[in-house]
Formats: structure tokens, sequence, C-alpha cells
């Protein structure tokens, strides 16, 4: 685990497969650069962390990524994709915002923007494929790594964020899953205060 208690990698993969990643996130990162110009990508390759970020410093929007994650095995050029248009919805999603961290739209509405607005954009009439391709992936990947989470309750599931992804891919509305995950954070906020 890092110091953020995000995963980290245990083996690395073959020169060859690094750097045939390395060049599918390149390629990732320019596709999403032409589509979303107002967000700066970023890539910590040495970071064994399996994760990526959504941040701001002053304006400016950043997603970073992490070697680990752009390592992992369950992971293809899909699931990258899904997941650089996941953190690029945490800027420009909408509403709802997260109660915690007001600046950002909040993680379901971020996968649900990526499914049906991010992922259109770069795969074209090839999104709804990729993107339950990726959904895919990303629920096997949570699945992993669910127990370095023991003491991190998520407010949505891996198996709802899969849902959110399938709904926003397919154009449906936004699974009742996500809907009662985020009521229940909104309250459980304004209790706080």
């Amino acid at each position: 685990m890092s110091f953020l208690d995000w995963p980290t990698e245990e083996v690395l993969p073959s020169r060859r497969s690094q750097q045939h990643r390395r060049r599918v996130l390149s390629d990732l990162f320019e596709k999403f650069r032409r589509a979303f110009p107002e967000v700066t990508y970023e890539l910590l390759w040495e970071s064994p962390t399996i994760n990526a970020q959504a941040w701001r410093l002053g304006s400016v929007q950043f997603v970073r990524v992490y070697g680990g994650l752009v390592r992992h095995s369950a992971i293809t050029k899909y699931g990258l994709a899904l997941m650089l248009a996941h953190e690029t919805g945490h800027h420009l999603g909408g509403l709802p915002r997260d109660p915690a961290m007001p600046w950002m739209t909040w993680q379901g509405q971020a996968d649900y923007w990526a499914a049906s607005v991010a992922m259109p954009r770069i795969w074209g009439p090839r999104a709804s494929g990729a993107t339950l391709r990726a959904a895919r992936e990303i629920l096997k990947l949570h699945r992993m790594l669910e127990s370095q989470f023991d003491d991190d309750e998520p407010d949505l599931s891996p198996v709802c964020r899969y849902s959110i992804f399938r709904s926003g891919a397919l154009g449906l509305d936004m699974p009742s899953c996500a809907l009662e995950a985020f009521a229940l954070i909104s309250h459980d906020s304004r209790s706080s205060e």
C-alpha cells in the first residue's frame, strides 16, 4: 500500500510489455488532450500505485495517472480510456458535486459522464462496446484489490459503479443504487455541518 493507502503493484511486467503500455497511454493522452483541452493529463510512470486522480492547482485542472495502474494486467486500453474519462468527469461532469470536495463532480456522476459523454468523444460509434468492456475490466480490478481496502468503505460498490457505466453507455437513466448512495452521502454531509 502507498502512503494514501492506495494499492501498489507487486510484480513488474516485462520490459517489452511496459513499453507497449506506455505507448498505449501516450496515444490515449493525445486523444483526451484533443477532446478535452481544458484538462492537463500527466503520468507518474515510476510510481507503483494502482490509481489515478483528478486534482486542481488554482484554476488548472489535472488528471494524474500512476504507473502501477497503467502496467496492471487486468486493464487494457479500454479500461485505461474509461479511467481517464472518469477522472476527466470529476472536472467536467457537472452536477451533482461531491459533498466532501465541492469543486469536483461526484464519483457516480463522473462515471456516468465518462460513459455517456467522454467515451463517445474518444471512441465514436464503438464507444458503447468499448465502455462495456472497460467497465468489466474495472470491476475485475476492483475485485482483485478489494482485500486491500478493509477499512475503506467507498460510497459506491464496484457492482454499482459497473451499473452506472453500463447505464451511461446504453443511454439509460442513472441506476437506483447510485441515486441512493448519493442521497446517503448528501444526508451524511448535511448532518455533520
